[in-house]
């Protein structure tokens, strides 16, 4: 169990709210980062009528993300996100949250997307 504890990487849960016709395109960007699993949820924005007015916004339709993300990739992963936000100019969110634990070394192997990998002595 040594050996495992070495090799582990800490997983970080990844949220992005997003408008609901871009999450293909930043699923596919977050699987450039080994991101396997992902849970999708729509979700409606909460702005009055006026704030909606006042930022332009057309369509409250989000799309809300979970992923599960090896902590050195988070960086890397969120610089891409906030790029392709900014490029297409869209309104979004993106942001990790640290996680404590996961169960289990099979699970932890499969939201790390290291299922294909064996874990050796060194």
């Amino acid at each position: 169990m040594a050996e495992i504890a070495q090799g582990v990487k800490k997983l970080e849960l990844l949220v992005m709210i997003l408008p609901s016709n871009k999450k293909d395109l930043f699923l596919d960007i977050t699987e450039r980062f080994n991101v396997n699993y992902h849970i999708s949820l729509q979700a409606f924005g909460s702005a009055s009528d006026e704030i909606v007015a006042l930022l332009g916004l057309k369509d409250l339709t989000r799309v809300l993300t979970f992923s599960f993300i090896r902590e050195d990739k988070v960086k890397g992963c969120l610089a891409v996100v906030e790029d392709k936000i900014n490029q297409l100019g869209i309104n979004g969110v993106a942001f990790s949250v640290k996680l404590d634990s996961i169960m289990g070394i099979k699970n932890y192997l499969f939201l790390a997307d290291l299922g294909g990998q064996k874990w050796k002595k060194n």
